[in-house]
């Protein structure tokens, strides 16, 4: 990971819930740093989740604080509590306004947060602050929860001749189908971009990206996505999202937001196999992402492919369940290059014994072609999920021992 100028991180572990880990960590800003965001439609969001929100809307932030262990989501007014002694405790330390700072949790649901653990040791965190590759390093790895590994990325892009640098991190493995992100993600970079442009590229990406990945269906009351952007390029100051010179960075914006959540999915709880399901021919996106969500959802079709079982029909089931508009006789289901079906029916070259060997392999894709319209990109869909296995139960049966 490359470290981001104007950026300083500190990590350590408050006892929240691991005892020989970090669970903590504080990012600040050297001058305030315009930032946007996405965040869980849950309606019952945490109480980080109402502060950030209120938050954004001021645009610019100078610190960062997140918890793992502890999602103080439905926590009632000591979660409301829990929030603001954390913030007011970061601006009296730094010194800065409580609007500019954000907190996000992460762990279990429903129990109260020691937040007198939090606030203890963030005189701690800022004695300790740095910018170089180890503290991002475990920046990535102190936000875990059920995560296996750290999920982390680096690119660099041009804006007006000067060199731009991304570093992005996130969490997340269960409770993941976001309907605007996915569990905790964070980007930083340097560039020298509105707030009110950032929040407008973040939300297109967002869509294709954190938007468009399921392990399991259930939406977190905490998923957030943040992009804050320090100014340190110096270039030209950009307020309009539609500029021709921030192409390269929403190709490099784009490629890091994918990036991170297909490492989701790959890390998804017990998961084998990475699946990418493409859904064309669709009314319009929307339903064509419907369609695309009903099969990454669907346990029998995750199962099936979890035993590199072709029983394609469980993907014939789940197109139909989706409601969406549809014929038989023009589906077209194909799991890699094999094509299953024709005219509403098995397709007669079917070979299900070639279908089983491609199962095996660590990334699976589906396309599914609806043929109700023309082919256009705006008309279609592409999500990842990942296949079920017994390592899904195990992990999520045994998630509080």
């Amino acid at each position: 990971m490359k470290p981001i100028k104007g950026v300083n991180i500190a990590t350590a572990n408050c006892g929240i819930k691991f005892k020989n880990r970090d669970d903590l960590l504080l990012v600040t800003f050297d001058t305030e740093a315009n930032v946007a965001g996405v965040f869980t439609s849950s309606s019952m969001p945490a109480a980080p989740i109402t502060w950030c929100k209120n938050n954004i809307k001021h645009g610019t932030a100078k610190a960062l604080i997140v918890n793992a262990g502890n999602a103080n989501a439905f926590t009632g007014k000591a979660g409301e509590v829990a929030v603001f002694k954390t913030a007011e405790k970061i601006s009296e330390c730094l010194p800065c306004d409580t609007s500019q700072i954000f907190i996000s949790s992460t762990g279990v649901i429903g129990e109260p947060l020691k937040y007198e653990l939090i606030t203890a040791a963030i005189p701690h965190l800022i004695e300790n602050l740095n910018n170089d590759e180890e503290s991002w390093s475990k920046a990535s790895k102190a936000i875990m929860t059920t995560d296996t590994k750290p999920k982390f990325i680096s690119k660099t892009c041009k804006i007006l001749d000067k060199d731009i640098t991304l570093t992005g991190f996130a969490k997340g493995s269960g409770m993941i189908q976001p309907n605007m992100a996915t569990m905790l993600g964070y980007i930083f970079c340097d560039a020298n971009i509105s707030s009110q442009a950032l929040s407008v590229i973040l939300k297109e990406i967002n869509e294709d990206s954190f938007n468009a990945i399921t392990v399991d269906s259930d939406q977190s009351t905490n998923d957030t996505v943040l992009l804050f952007a320090t100014k340190a390029s110096n270039h030209a100051f950009i307020d309009n999202a539609h500029d021709d010179n921030l192409a390269d960075f929403k190709k490099a914006l784009k490629e890091i937001m994918l990036h991170l959540a297909k490492m989701i999915v790959v890390d998804g709880e017990g998961a084998t196999k990475l699946i990418e399901i493409t859904v064309k021919g669709a009314e319009n996106k929307i339903q064509a992402k419907k369609v695309a969500f009903s099969i990454g959802n669907s346990p029998l079709v995750k199962t099936a492919i979890a035993g590199c079982d072709p029983n394609w029909g469980r993907i014939v089931m789940a197109v139909g369940k989706s409601e969406v508009a549809s014929c038989p006789e023009t589906l077209i289901v194909k799991i890699g290059d094999y094509q299953l079906t024709q005219n509403g029916a098995k397709h007669p070259d079917y070979n299900e014994d070639a279908v089983h060997e491609y199962l095996k392999n660590d990334k699976v894709t589906i396309t599914i072609d609806l043929g109700v319209h023309p082919h256009e990109d705006s008309k279609q869909a592409t999500i990842w999920t990942c296949d079920l296995n017994d390592g899904n139960i195990k992990i999520n049966k045994d998630y509080r021992s």
